[in-house]
C-alpha cells in the first residue's frame, strides 16, 4: 500500500501526459464498430495488445458503458502501472502473467484468472497483453488462449501508434508517443476458442492471435506513417 501511496503523485503527472498526447494528436479508429457492437449488446470481451504499445490505449474504451478489468503485475512496475491506469478509471485485477499458463505457477496468478473469468462472468471486459516480460516481445503466450477457453470469451486484438513517437531498446520496443502529431487505432476481429480445443487447436489459435496482433500493429504505424 506504501509504494502505490508513493506512485500516486508520480503516476498522476504521467497521467497528465498522456491526456496531453491524447488531445494534441489527430485521431482515425479502424474498426471501432467492433468493440461497439459488444458494448450496445453489453456482452465481454478480452482486449488483448502488445505489451509495449499500451500508452494511447486506455482513452480508446467507452468507460460509460462497460468496465474495463486490467490484469496488472504484483511486482517490478506493477504498482505504478495500476496507479496510472486507475486515474483512466480501469478497474485491476492483480497478478502475473507467464507465456505458458497466465501466472499460475507464480504468486497470485492462479487467483488472478479467476478473478479475470469472474469478472467475464459478471458481463465486464478484461484487458492483458499477450506477451510477458521478460520477453521476447511480441510473442503470443498461451495465457490468453486459456483465459478465453475456460470463459468462452472472445479475444479481440487492438493496437494504437502515432506518427510522432518514442521507442525504446528494450525487450518491448516500447513506445512512447509524443504529441503535436496523427493517431490511430485499430481493432481485429474476434477470436473464439472452443472449449473443448485439443491442443493443436490452441496453438493454432495462438499462432492466429500472434499473427492478427502483428497485423494491427503494423497497421496503425502504417496508417500514420504513410499519410
Amino acid at each position: 500500500m506504501s509504494k502505490i501511496k508513493f506512485f500516486h503523485p508520480i503516476s498522476f503527472i504521467f497521467f497528465i501526459f498522456l491526456k496531453f498526447v491524447r488531445l494534441t494528436n489527430k485521431w482515425e479508429y479502424y474498426n471501432y464498430n467492433i468493440p461497439q457492437d459488444y458494448w450496445n449488446k453489453k456482452k465481454p470481451f478480452i482486449w488483448v495488445h502488445w505489451h509495449g504499445q499500451s500508452l494511447m490505449l486506455p482513452d480508446s474504451w467507452d468507460y460509460k458503458r462497460q468496465d474495463l478489468f486490467a490484469l496488472v503485475s504484483r511486482h517490478g512496475d506493477g504498482n505504478f502501472i495500476g496507479s496510472v491506469l486507475s486515474h483512466f478509471g480501469i478497474k485491476l485485477v492483480r497478478g502475473a502473467g507467464n507465456p505458458k499458463k497466465l501466472g499460475v505457477k507464480e504468486k497470485g496468478g492462479a487467483m488472478a484468472l479467476r478473478s479475470m473469468l469472474r469478472v467475464l462472468k459478471s458481463g465486464h471486459s478484461v484487458c492483458l497483453t499477450a506477451d510477458q516480460p521478460p520477453g521476447p516481445g511480441k510473442i503470443s503466450g498461451f495465457g490468453v488462449i486459456t483465459l478465453a477457453r475456460i470463459s468462452g470469451v472472445p479475444i479481440i486484438p487492438v493496437a494504437a501508434s502515432t506518427s510522432r513517437r518514442y521507442e525504446l531498446s528494450n525487450w518491448d520496443k516500447f513506445s512512447i508517443n509524443l504529441p503535436f502529431g496523427r493517431g490511430s487505432v485499430v481493432w481485429g476481429e474476434p477470436i473464439f476458442i472452443d472449449s473443448r480445443a485439443s491442443k493443436r487447436e490452441i496453438e493454432e489459435k495462438r499462432q492466429l492471435l500472434e499473427k492478427k496482433l502483428l497485423e494491427t500493429f503494423e497497421d496503425s504505424k502504417d496508417k500514420v506513417d504513410n499519410e
